[in-house]
């Protein structure tokens, strides 16, 4: 089996993703942690099937051992492979329905893992897989039809998958279309290209995997332009390097509410969930928001931020539901973020009306965060770590109280707080 090695966030890395920032180096030990949790629970996969005598242990174990080569033939590939948040989040979604019960997950769905890194590595494989329509590779498409096994054959720089009978030629990137082939759909993200999840290893919790909107390469490239044009404005924020660092996938959701829909998934570092924004200023707010929740979900893989957890219910001024502690904690961490990007928003737009909705969107979310992290660091659940996180962000936020805003944002700004508070209070 592969092999694990510990994840150290260094003193320099934390403070800055504390504070609500982080470079690419601080982002990139997120990943690698997070690729050693889906490790590990794959280790756990093997030997807790095998124990328990699951059905899928025999195609569990022979898949982990494919694993194991195509990683002596390319670590690399593999590591790209392991990193697809959907790998993730069915590798810890399997490990628990093995404890705990469930069937969202299959064990044997590590066959379409390891396949996938065995086309990657140009490694020859075969392997059992699940009936069905067709055969789901992870970080490269789909196979169709399927079958009962799927055979692997190198083929220079591509190769040759063979299954239920069918003979599929993969050509060198693996990114073009051919008879029986369906490429991962691919969409820029400013300087680098992501590819759109199809989440084929397991289910999505709802409410999004009735949302799901599938986009073709026509529509991919309208979902090109609006979010690279918001990275080009996270850009001019000087804040674009640890969105484009963190996003490695995404997720379109058809938008069923009159607000833009977005949300990350705790198990699936690296994917936001979206519906299509309005424009590039509605793209860089969501990115923002979500890789926020990103950042601290990794954060959370690495450190320890609450010592207990507790029943109790808190207000957030961004919600119209009570939150537990812990998404109290997400909620003030992405709105740290929220706050920067309309504070440096206000300074970037010149049109007056867009203007003043920056300034009273900054001066809203300055006063509910800050109030929000207030509540927060006089709670006795936060290890020494979420304390320090705690610390770092009101000082973030402090820093923004000494922009002065006009009356008038600022009224409004009081009047819509003020609203929300009312309207959630009201019995």
């Amino acid at each position: 089996m592969i092999g694990t090695l510990p994840c150290r966030l260094p003193e320099e890395a934390f403070v800055r993703i504390a504070g609500g920032g982080g470079g690419r180096e601080a982002i990139r030990l997120l990943r690698r942690a997070g690729r050693s949790r889906t490790l590990l629970a794959i280790r756990f996969l093997v030997t807790e099937a095998g124990r328990l005598g699951h059905p899928d242990a025999s195609v569990v174990e022979h898949a982990c051992h494919v694993l194991s080569e195509a990683h002596r033939h390319s670590a690399d590939a593999v590591a790209r492979v392991l990193g697809e948040p959907e790998v993730a989040m069915w590798a810890i979604g399997a490990a628990r329905e093995l404890v705990h019960g469930g069937t969202r997950f299959p064990p044997s769905s590590l066959a379409n893992v390891a396949a996938a890194a065995a086309v990657r590595a140009g490694l020859p494989a075969e392997l059992p897989t699940a009936s069905g329509a067709s055969i789901h590779l992870p970080s490269l498409g789909t196979v169709a039809p399927g079958g009962p096994d799927i055979r692997v054959e190198p083929d220079g720089d591509g190769c040759v998958i063979h299954v239920g009978g069918h003979r599929v030629r993969l050509l060198a990137g693996f990114q073009a279309p051919a008879p029986g082939w369906s490429p991962l759909v691919s969409v820029r993200l400013g300087p680098k290209t992501i590819t759109l999840d199809r989440w084929g290893l397991g289910s999505l919790p709802q409410p999004f995997a009735g949302d799901l909107l599938r986009v073709g390469s026509r529509q991919a490239e309208k979902w090109s332009r609006v979010l690279s044009g918001g990275i080009d404005l996270l850009r001019r924020h000087g804040t674009a390097e640890p969105v484009v660092e963190t996003v490695h996938t995404a997720t379109p959701l058809r938008q069923t509410e009159p607000d833009p829909a977005s949300a990350t998934l705790a198990d699936a570092f690296g994917c936001v969930l979206l519906s299509l924004p309005d424009d590039a200023r509605a793209a860089a707010l969501t990115l923002v928001h979500e890789v926020q929740h990103a950042k601290l979900t990794g954060l959370l893989d690495v450190l320890p931020l609450l010592e207990t957890s507790s029943s109790e219910r808190f207000y957030a001024p961004w919600r119209q539901d009570p939150r537990p502690l812990l998404g109290l904690l997400h909620g003030a961490y992405a709105y740290v973020g929220v706050v920067g990007f309309w504070g440096r928003q206000r300074e970037i737009d010149t049109d007056p009306e867009r203007v003043h909705e920056a300034e009273v969107e900054f001066a809203r979310w300055l006063r509910a965060t800050t109030e929000t992290v207030s509540l927060l660091t006089a709670r006795p659940e936060f290890t020494e770590h979420g304390r320090t996180v705690l610390t770092h962000m009101a000082e973030t936020l402090a820093g923004w109280s000494r922009h002065r805003v006009s009356a008038s944002a600022r009224a409004e700004a009081e009047t819509l707080r003020s609203a929300h508070r009312d309207k959630w209070a009201r019995p």
